[in-house]
């Protein structure tokens, strides 16, 4: 959570700035050299110093990670384009699909309902004699079967 509030208030600085507040620190640092061989700014250049290399190193760390930013946010951009062209390469495999299950269910529901039929046909001469027709055994064989294998 920190990390984003970080970077919604760093993140709209310009790219300049960084490297602007490291120079401003490696400025800072050399005038405290220089400051300090006055020896009425001695004490202050024994502060100044330290803050300026610190202003310093803090603006490359900045700078760097602006960097390693701008690299993540063009990964993301470009991950972004990817998932679209998922997604609409997936959308069209869905419809492909769909239209291929109707197709395989109304095969299912029409055999279920040929052999019903020819069930009932059958099924007269199946309880008057008490016989098991030969039609019977090739017409449960039939139904077995699997109709989608048969139309590959």
């Amino acid at each position: 959570m920190f990390s984003w509030i970080i970077e919604l208030i760093l993140g709209g600085l310009p790219s300049w700035i960084w490297p602007a507040i490291a120079g401003g620190g490696f400025v800072v640092y050399s005038l405290s050299a220089v400051l300090g061989t006055f020896p009425a700014f001695k004490p202050y250049a024994m502060f100044i110093k330290p803050l300026g290399a610190v202003i310093c190193v803090g603006g490359i760390f900045m700078f760097g990670g602006a960097g390693v930013t701008a690299i993540y946010q063009a990964q993301v951009e470009e991950m972004k384009h990817k998932v679209e062209l998922a997604e609409q390469a997936s959308k069209g495999a869905n419809d492909l699909l769909a239209e291929k299950s109707k197709a395989k269910a109304k095969v299912v529901h029409d055999v279920t309902v040929v052999y019903r039929d020819r069930i009932k046909e059958v099924e007269k001469q199946i309880d008057a004699d008490c016989k098991l027709d030969s039609e019977v055994p090739k017409i449960i064989n039939d139904a077995a079967r699997n109709p989608l294998k048969a139309t590959k």
